[in-house]
């Protein structure tokens, strides 16, 4: 099911337009004489439709408030000089002026069928951040809470995804036991020895992948824009997004590589048949938090790659694991209450629900007697023990090198 069947016939638009309505009279009273918020995932759509029923209720003679603008949680949607749509944050401390109609998603599967799911916008989210910024329910309105048709509507499409879902999981899931016993030849198959894990986003220095021509190097989706400016080619690469696969299977399918299960791969043309992972699922090491975690909060998602790559290295036994440029992951400051906010700095750290699944890591890691060192410029992986490229000894394995 995609979310253009889910809105076929634009039924879903149609009962959504009546229950804002519904919500919009039943609350008239309560909103007063302040003027309307609409807050929204910008890209979500919900925005417009809610506008068109605000319209047509005044037409109707109901005396609706005016609309003082827009707001988002995620400020790297807001366009200079359009003062339309503002930040969350605008909002905190003004419920006497302001009613706020979220109208963000709140169904799970049409924030599931949108792509939104783990990433911002979740309404039930908002309404935590504006009780923290001291609204009460006499100060906000969900308006995709589902009633009348649109919850009836909703509730037979979920009931009708739900056995889709379940079919598609499945399907899935064979595919991961087909190359369960590949996986499970990987264990301890390089114990005692050391490998790097390599980030592609913010740092990366061409002379120095150049010395780690010789290393074990795991890597994944976005290292392959450097294969034409670099010799290096990792031991093992990770591929967890198709848009990576698009344009880069001729350098890819000769790795020797893991799939998420959910990408499709032309395996008939790589050199040897990948190993699939369920990236929606349990995680390779049992005592961590599984795959499907990092799944529920864009903070985590961010980091699903490096987390399923540390997996990786710890079942195959390496006891010395280095993180090279894991710089630039995160592009604005994300808050428990998933939202984007940016600095005038452009730093930004990583967040505390990712740094604990790091912690985990590094617990378990301890305990296996594996050390982790962090080669990257971030405070956020503190955790790990520091160490610049000059610190690590590369006499035994250094082949290019201008440094």
């Amino acid at each position: 099911m995609t979310y253009e069947s889910l809105t076929k016939g634009g039924l879903v638009k149609m009962f959504k337009a009546q229950t804002y309505k519904k919500h919009v009279i039943k609350n008239i009273e309560i909103i007063g004489q302040r003027k309307l918020v609409i807050l929204d995932d910008v890209n979500g759509g919900n925005a417009e439709i809610l506008k068109k029923a605000l319209a047509q209720l005044k037409k109707k003679g109901v005396r609706v408030p005016e609309v003082a603008f827009c707001a988002t949680n995620d400020e790297r949607d807001l366009v200079k000089g359009d003062d339309s749509i503002r930040s969350i944050t605008e909002l905190q401390g003004k419920s006497k002026a302001y009613y706020v109609l979220v109208a963000a998603s709140f169904d799970d599967l049409e924030v599931k069928l949108k792509g939104l799911e783990g990433k911002l916008g979740s309404a039930k989210l908002l309404a935590q951040r504006l009780e923290q910024y001291g609204y009460t329910n006499r100060d906000y309105c969900l308006m995709n809470e589902p009633a009348g048709l649109l919850g009836a509507y909703m509730k037979m499409k979920n009931s009708m995804y739900k056995v889709s879902e379940k079919s598609e999981q499945k399907k899935l899931g064979k595919l991961v036991r087909s190359t369960e016993a590949q996986m499970n030849s990987y264990k301890d198959k390089f114990a005692g020895q050391r490998c790097f894990i390599l980030g592609y986003k913010k740092g990366v220095v061409l002379e120095e992948l150049n010395v780690m021509l010789e290393e074990r190097c795991i890597a994944y989706n976005g290292i392959c824009s450097y294969f034409t400016k670099t010799p290096l080619r990792p031991s093992q690469y990770l591929l967890t997004d198709n848009e990576h696969y698009q344009g880069n299977g001729k350098y890819i399918d000769q790795l020797e590589c893991f799939v998420a299960s959910n990408v499709k791969v032309f395996e008939d043309k790589f050199a040897k048949r990948p190993t699939y992972i369920n990236m929606m699922g349990d995680g390779i090491i049992p005592q961590l938090p599984s795959f499907a975690s990092t799944q529920s909060s864009e903070a985590l998602r961010r980091i699903d790659d490096l987390y399923a790559a540390l997996q990786l290295a710890i079942h195959q036994g390496f006891t010395e694991i280095y993180l090279y440029c894991f710089d630039g992951i995160y592009d604005a400051q994300l808050t428990p209450y998933d939202e984007a906010l940016l600095k005038e700095d452009g730093s930004y750290d990583y967040p505390e629900q990712a740094k604990t699944l790091l912690k985990n890591v590094k617990t378990y890691a301890a305990s296996a007697g594996i050390s982790i060192y962090d080669m990257s410029n971030v405070p956020g992986l503190d955790m790990f023990e520091k160490k610049s490229f000059a610190d690590v000894d590369f006499t035994t394995t250094k082949v290019l090198s201008k440094i």
